[in-house]
């Protein structure tokens, strides 16, 4: 039942009750009635822009994505994961999104976000800083 159906009930109660609008009581009720009508009528307006608004979000994100090539019709069976590889988590400053990539990907030195397009960069020159100079040996040796 909607707010207005319900509003109408309440409405045909107080008539079946016969309170006269001369009295104070009838008087209060009546303007109590008129006031839930309003508000009804405004939250069955607020309802259906809000579902609009909905529709127009809904179309701007399907559109945001048929533009981004490069995502179309990837499934996760189309990956190929070597199990041996070692995977590194990256989260994406703009959205929050968690993407997990391998070593070659992380060397590529950027990728885009899948979930929202962001370009992101990987900047592995601190790290080379910490790696010994010859296989097998520390840097403090």
């Amino acid at each position: 039942m909607t707010v207005t159906e319900r509003v109408a009930y309440v409405r045909g109660l107080f008539e079946g009750l016969d309170f006269s609008a001369e009295k104070k009581e009838g008087r209060i009720l009546q303007a109590m009635l008129d006031l839930l009508e309003d508000m009804a009528l405004s939250i069955e307006d607020l309802e259906e822009e809000n579902d609009a608004l909905q529709d127009v979000i809904d179309t701007m994100v399907e559109d945001m994505y048929d533009d981004d090539d490069s995502y179309d019709e990837l499934e996760d069976d189309d990956i190929e994961l070597d199990p041996e590889a070692d995977l590194f988590q990256v989260i994406c400053p703009s959205c929050g999104e968690e993407i997990y990539i391998d070593e070659s990907t992380l060397e590529m030195g950027s990728i885009g976000c899948p979930a929202c397009g962001e370009d992101l960069e990987f900047d592995l020159s601190a790290l080379e800083d910490d790696l010994p100079a010859y296989p097998g040996m520390d840097s403090d040796d």
